[in-house]
């Protein structure tokens, strides 16, 4: 009996030992029960990355850190707007591939600028049309669009570029007139601007007086440029007597001493003033 089960116990071993598909089975089960344990098993929870361990500083001489020069880059090269012929050529492909799907354009006419086809949009000025973007100032070319111009010889402008080029000058600040103007003295002036020379203030109904080609308001001109009286020494600006080589208002020309008026009178002169003969002593008759 012995001998019996040891032979059984050695066929078994060989058996094993001759089964590798039997191996391989057992190792995958044992493989695959590791993964269903390992990857579904339980829930996933997000695991945080492992901060990176600290630098080791050496005993020996410390490592420097060397800064990466800067490439510097190449300029990127702006566009170029392809040339007119290119894009002439673009739109006339571009009309005939639409005509091709069926799509009829309608010509509106011919750019007055560019002297092209207007197909799309078109603005209506001066009795011409235009492309919109060709409408432009004539002096600074910015797009009028639907702004309000200004026509100068059949040439539109922009109303700053108007004002600036052709509006009247102020005589006084040198700045375009764009609504009232006063016309005086072979000049043109801002309402505001035109004022006395002196005092600063605007005129009223009274008008001004004239200077050396500068306004003044009635004041002081005759303030500073009329005739004084000899008797008051106030301007003279109406009537005056002349006499005694000089001027004096009629009210002012009168008898030194009793103050009576010397018009039409004769009269005897005394430290250049006028003294009625009374007053000197002399009779009608001894006159």
């Amino acid at each position: 009996m012995t001998e019996v089960v040891e032979d059984k116990m050695e066929e078994q071993k060989q058996e094993k030992l001759r089964s590798p598909a039997l191996v391989r089975k057992l190792i995958n089960a044992s493989s695959l029960q590791t993964q269903v344990d390992s990857a579904y098993a339980r829930p996933q929870k997000p695991t945080k990355s492992p901060s990176p361990p600290a630098p080791v500083q050496s005993s020996a001489s410390p490592l420097k850190e060397s800064t990466p020069t800067p490439i510097p880059k190449e300029p990127t090269p702006s566009p170029t707007p392809p040339p007119a012929n290119q894009l002439d050529s673009m739109l006339g492909s571009l009309a005939s591939h639409m005509t091709e799907q069926g799509v009829t354009t309608t010509q509106k006419g011919c750019c007055t600028a560019c002297d092209k086809p207007i197909v799309g949009q078109v603005i209506t000025a001066l009795g011409k049309t235009w492309h919109p973007e060709h409408f432009t100032c004539t002096h600074c070319n910015q797009e009028l669009g639907t702004k309000n111009f200004f026509e100068r010889d059949g040439r539109p402008y922009c109303e700053q570029d108007y004002h600036d080029l052709f509006s009247p000058r102020c005589a006084y600040c040198n700045g375009p007139i764009l609504d009232k103007c006063v016309t005086a003295l072979d000049k043109t002036w801002h309402p505001k601007h035109f004022f006395c020379t002196q005092c600063g203030n605007t005129f009223g109904d009274e008008g001004f007086h004239e200077r050396d080609g500068k306004p003044y308001c009635r004041e002081d001109y005759y303030n500073m440029f009329a005739p004084k009286c000899a008797g008051c020494n106030s301007p003279i600006m109406e009537n005056y007597i002349s006499a005694l080589n000089a001027q004096w208002h009629p009210e002012c020309f009168v008898c030194r001493d009793c103050k009576q008026s010397m018009r039409k009178r004769q009269y005897y002169v005394e430290d250049n003033k006028p003294v009625c003969p009374a007053c000197m002593g002399v009779s009608d008759d001894d006159e």
